[in-house]
């Protein structure tokens, strides 16, 4: 399929393959041999030139820390950023985080996109995603058995999770 695309998305496109090709690439020997715990410290220092580069959270709104980019030219973008498997965490658009900012951008409340999208957006957070359960296929949230039910200004949830994608280390769960 071919389509338009502009000339400034071109740039960018380059820019963030030299990157993950010159910055991220040389990462991976040592966390395939040694784990996570032994690149962390350098994917944080990477995190941080890339909010530097004015390149952070490509698909999250602008007024909240990200790029604000249209979702064409993120998944171009994405693209380059899937050929490490660090791409996406340091530039800060990674799953579960970037479907939580989505849905929090257009459903939470203002006091809670303050307390939870602004620092996710701005990777001083992370969320995760509780949807699989014991007897439902988690692909599907039309099969989910788990209810909440308001009573009086408060909701009960009833459910079994079974999985919780992001669980470690997340500050709250959607």
């Amino acid at each position: 399929m071919d389509f338009f695309v502009s000339k400034e998305t071109e740039e960018l496109t380059t820019k963030i393959r030299n990157f993950v090709e010159q910055e991220l690439f040389p990462l991976e020997e040592d966390f395939l041999l040694k784990g996570v715990d032994a690149v962390q410290a350098k994917l944080d220092e990477k995190r941080e030139t890339i909010k530097a580069m004015g390149l952070w959270a490509p698909n999250h709104p602008q007024e909240f820390g990200g790029m604000g980019l249209d979702l064409l030219t993120h998944a171009i973008i994405s693209e380059e950023l899937g050929r490490s498997p660090f791409g996406h965490y340091v530039f800060g658009c990674q799953a579960p985080d970037a479907g939580n900012v989505e849905l929090l951008e257009l459903y939470a409340n203002e006091e809670n996109q303050e307390k939870y999208l602004r620092p996710l957006v701005q990777g001083q957070i992370r969320s995760c995603f509780s949807m699989t359960e014991r007897e439902t296929a988690g692909s599907n949230p039309l099969l989910l058995a788990t209810t909440a039910i308001r009573e009086g200004d408060e909701y009960v949830i009833n459910g079994e999770k079974w999985f919780s994608t992001g669980a470690d280390g997340a500050t709250f769960s959607i």
